[in-house]
């Protein structure tokens, strides 16, 4: 959709810019006023016809075939970029409805909040058609999707986006957001609708495990600590087999 509307964009560029060169050039070639030659540019680029006014040089004339054919091509362009436009979006919300559709069809489905190093870990362990992931990165979302998975595009905060995730017929979700603010109001959000749902988070700060518990997760693991806990007990463990 994006490179569609670009396609138009630079087609409505090109055509200004040609008609630009094309009164330019009649200004310089025949030397009439500014206005007939924006006309005669107008006719031309249209291909309406030169009526009572025709080139009357060759090099006129040259110019003037040379900016008719760029001229139509830049029209046809412009329409096919229109209609490729009108196209894609009736295709994409197609694929959207059949989309929403197969996720709310889903049960006992796990929802994963955030489709980065851990989220995109455990949803391919769990598999294509046992999730459905939140993720507001569009670039994140369009790599999930072109994997095969179920995903809604926006933020996972809000109650609504989580219905469209279908929470109230998920058995559990999984947070795996950088934010922990965020990931607290979405502990918060899915309980209000789903009060049986089984929440895992993980934590960016320690002092973040009691609120995520305190706000319904069930399960709440903090990354950093965990990590510097296994380095520590490497350590520990290769100093104990130096010694003996």
């Amino acid at each position: 959709m994006i490179s569609q509307k670009r396609n138009i964009i630079f087609s409505i560029l090109l055509i200004v810019i040609i008609i630009l060169i094309g009164t330019e050039g009649y200004l310089y070639l025949e030397r009439p006023d500014l206005i007939e030659g924006l006309y005669f540019t107008i006719v031309t680029v249209t291909s309406v016809g030169y009526g009572d006014i025709y080139p009357t040089s060759t090099e006129s004339r040259i110019f003037y075939m040379l900016l008719m054919l760029i001229g139509v091509v830049s029209l046809f362009y412009l329409g096919a970029s229109i209609i490729g436009t009108v196209v894609e979006g009736r295709v994409i919300n197609f694929l959207i409805w059949r989309f929403m559709d197969r996720i709310r069809k889903m049960k006992n489905h796990v929802i994963i909040c955030g489709y980065g190093d851990v989220g995109s870990l455990v949803a391919r362990d769990l598999g294509k058609n046992e999730v459905v992931i939140i993720e507001r990165n569009e670039s994140k979302y369009n790599e999930l999707t072109s994997k095969g998975f179920f995903g809604v595009w926006s933020d996972s905060t809000h109650s609504e986006i989580l219905r469209n995730a279908n929470i109230e017929s998920a058995k559990a979700l999984i947070i795996a957001l950088n934010s922990d603010p965020d990931a607290i109001y979405t502990i918060l959000a899915a309980k209000e609708l789903n009060p049986e749902i089984e929440i895992y988070a993980r934590a960016s700060e320690r002092g973040s495990l009691n609120k995520m518990e305190r706000a319904g997760a069930d399960y709440v693991i903090c990354l950093p600590s965990m990590g510097s806990r296994e380095l520590l007990k490497a350590l520990r463990t290769k100093k104990k087999e130096t010694k003996e």
